[in-house]
């Protein structure tokens, strides 16, 4: 509980400082700092030592601001009127983050996730001041929820760092992000947790507090969204409208049955696998959570211009979703319980499909990190066709990502 409250604290001081300045990747490469060639065992150090070379050499983060300059950015920045990608700050608040002005080049270097690191810098090398660096400016990843949160808003968007429809129309790839798979995704530059009492499988924990932290940021963005500039399509389900008329085409049944055809939906990516671990893993808010869910799609359904209702009942939303992130934040997960959660992955899976390709690549990265935490290997062979599968979004039929999903499911065992 202590240090529950000295991390808010924390962050509630951090919040009072004045503005703190970037000092660049480049003051974390000293060879005696994050700039060795080679890693430190882990009995001589707490750290690798080597983190500046990972980031530089082998991390996507480092190469974002030079996808600025590729043909395919540039005819984005033409096509919505942005003179250069390079400088803009609709694109360099996400793909230059954490570097300062001058060296946009850098990309998305060390302090877009560890925070600015002007009054920090020199104090974190001190034995236990970490505390007192986190008082200073520094990101306290080692807080699930604040790391969660620090990816998110690029990944997932804020109220200042936008992916609308309008840009993705014009060729940016829509947002869709799994905290522990993209995190394993990335060469990692810090020693994994190990299992400690009370938390079984640290990379299960991860995974749920980035499923409910995926939930909530997501409601707020919709919140946000919802009551200044709305309709915005960015929030709907894609391919709900980009889809042939075929008559054999998968998609046009979509408007039969229960649906109203051409009643729109809200994009369930974050929505549909969040239930299912709500319902297992805690069952005592599944129905409220439920309740509010419903609201919220409903009103997307059959009332898109009202606004302020949405985003009213997306804010209700997300607050449910970030207690559940306290709690998850401290529930242990077992393999017997990731397990669990796979298969009924695997029951609902159908329902999970149905909400559309993202939705079906969020149960994906789910499978590969429950199987993956269970096993204590990386991505997992198993899931492979699935990734393969969601290659080609246009295609995408739920009921051929259903069986596939059951046949990855049941080699988990």
């Amino acid at each position: 509980m202590y240090r529950a409250v000295g991390v808010i604290l924390a962050a509630c001081f951090a919040s009072l400082l004045p503005a703190q300045n970037f000092i660049g990747a480049g003051g974390c490469s000293g060879s005696n700092c994050h700039g060795a060639t080679v890693a430190a065992s882990e009995s001589a150090s707490r750290i690798w030592g080597n983190e500046y070379a990972i980031w530089s050499l082998n991390d996507k983060h480092a190469k974002a601001w030079r996808v600025l300059e590729e043909p395919r950015s540039k005819r984005m920045a033409e096509i919505i009127k942005i003179a250069d990608a390079r400088s803009d700050k609709r694109c360099t608040v996400c793909h230059a983050a954490g570097s300062p002005e001058k060296l946009t080049s850098d990309g998305v270097a060390c302090e877009a996730c560890h925070g600015p690191a002007e009054k920090w810098l020199g104090p974190h090398t001190q034995a236990k001041s970490h505390a007192a660096s986190i008082a200073s400016g520094m990101v306290d990843t080692k807080n699930l929820r604040v790391r969660a949160t620090k990816c998110l808003d690029c990944h997932l968007g804020a109220a200042d760092k936008i992916v609308d429809h309008e840009m993705i129309a014009a060729g940016h790839p829509d947002l869709n992000f799994e905290l522990d798979t993209f995190t394993a995704a990335q060469p990692a530059h810090f020693r994994e947790p190990k299992p400690t009492p009370g938390d079984s499988l640290p990379r299960v924990r991860v995974w749920a507090v980035g499923q409910a932290s995926a939930l909530a940021q997501g409601m707020r963005l919709l919140a946000e969204r919802a009551s200044r500039s709305w309709p915005e399509f960015a929030e709907l389900e894609c391919y709900q409208c980009h889809h042939d008329l075929l008559l054999e085409s998968k998609r046009i049944e979509r408007g039969y049955g229960g649906r109203k055809p051409g009643s729109l939906q809200l994009d369930r990516a974050r929505i549909e696998v969040a239930r299912e671990l709500v319902a297992r893993a805690a069952p005592d808010q599944s129905a409220a959570l439920d309740a509010a869910l419903t609201k919220v799609t409903s009103l997307v359904t059959s009332r898109i211009t009202a606004g302020s209702e949405i985003a009213a009942a997306a804010t209700q939303t997300a607050a449910i979703a970030d207690a559940l992130v306290a709690r998850f934040e401290k529930q242990d997960f077992t393999a017997a319980q990731a397990r669990a959660m796979a298969q009924a992955l695997s029951t609902g899976i159908a329902r999970i499909a149905d909400g559309g390709v993202h939705s079906a690549e969020v149960a994906t990265m789910s499978l590969d990190s429950l199987s993956a935490a269970v096993s204590g290997t990386g991505t997992q062979s198993s899931t492979t066709p699935l990734y393969d599968y969601l290659e080609h979004p246009s295609t995408y039929d739920p009921g051929e990502f259903v069986a596939l999903f059951r046949k990855a499911a049941g080699a988990l065992n």
